[in-house]
């Protein structure tokens, strides 16, 4: 006995069937792309152990602890005005549209910005700085409010209350913030640099006489030995020599200051780069479920596309 949905695709045309067959092949690929992200992001957080900053290994890493700001550098929020360690700002208007005689609202956006500030993660056996650019950010702290000013005039909104409506306000302010003191979980890329390391004797000279050919009276006043108003080759010879001997003693100082870390992404992409204010264990539930999900929704899609191909073959 033929159903009614049967009956349908059998009625379909040949461009509406080819139309519909498109639509579920792109919806099984978006299905099978999302199971796949979603599972390499189960597997990675649940396989790989956390590491301590005192002892962690270059590379591919997981660490967990406080964020910080870095000292004399904070970050405000461009919106709220919260002091923060990430934020990530949108301004939308409220417009009208009038289609086939009836009116609809939506939000266009009209600002939108990412905080690409580093900070800090302190683990308690070290500190390392953490570049959050092309980061995967999740956090928990989300302010929406409402006003009638392209930029907003009220601040301070977490101390007021995180969201406040506004249903006749034209204008919606959203911002996403991690604040200074949350417990961060973070996979990234480690890489520990020595300032030493970082610039090279010859870089530092180079940098010293590019500094001193700034100011040519400085300049001939110490190294134009027969005062006539030029540097020649001899002279530029005892300047470069100088410099060399300054940049030698600036370099022996730099071995003895301390190694920094630095936590970013991986610049090909093999992994990803997660920032967390969700814990390990739920950013595993999380993803271990989405990819479920995912895989679930890939096969239903499947499963109609074979149906169709059945029943209008």
């Amino acid at each position: 006995m033929e159903t009614a949905a049967t009956n349908l695709v059998r009625s379909l045309t040949p461009q509406e069937y080819g139309f519909t067959l498109i639509i579920l092949i792109l919806a099984a690929l978006t299905g099978f792309y999302c199971f796949i992200r979603a599972w390499k992001r189960w597997h990675l957080i649940k396989d790989t152990p956390t590491a301590r900053l005192r002892s962690a290994h270059q590379g591919r890493i997981e660490l967990e602890g406080k964020g910080r700001s870095l000292p004399d550098q904070p970050v405000f929020a461009p919106l709220s005005n919260h002091e923060c360690l990430w934020y990530h700002s949108r301004i939308e208007r409220k417009e009208t549209i009038l289609e086939q005689k009836r009116t609809r609202t939506e939000w266009k956006i009209l600002y939108r910005n990412t905080s690409n500030h580093p900070f800090l993660l302190d683990d308690g056996t070290g500190i390392c700085q953490v570049d959050p650019e092309e980061a995967e950010i999740i956090s928990n702290e989300k302010l929406v409010w409402y006003g009638n000013t392209e930029w907003p005039v009220r601040t301070g909104i977490l101390d007021n209350g995180s969201a406040i409506i506004g249903l006749a306000s034209r204008y919606r302010y959203t911002e996403q913030l991690i604040l200074p003191g949350q417990r961060l979980y973070i996979t990234g890329h480690l890489q520990t640099r020595s300032p030493a390391t970082e610039r090279s004797v010859r870089d530092i000279a180079r940098d010293l006489l590019s500094d001193w050919k700034q100011d040519r009276r400085q300049l001939l006043e110490r190294f134009d030995t027969n005062r006539d108003g030029e540097i020649d080759l001899a002279e530029w010879e005892i300047a470069r020599e100088t410099a060399l001997s300054q940049a030698q003693t600036v370099h022996r100082q730099l071995l003895h200051e301390t190694e920094i870390h630095h936590v970013s992404t991986l610049k090909d992409g093999r992994y990803p780069f997660i920032i967390s204010v969700r814990p390990q264990a739920e950013l595993i539930r999380k993803y271990r479920r989405n990819a479920l999900i995912a895989l679930t929704g890939c096969f239903s899609v499947a499963g109609c596309i074979i149906w169709l191909l059945h029943v209008h073959g």
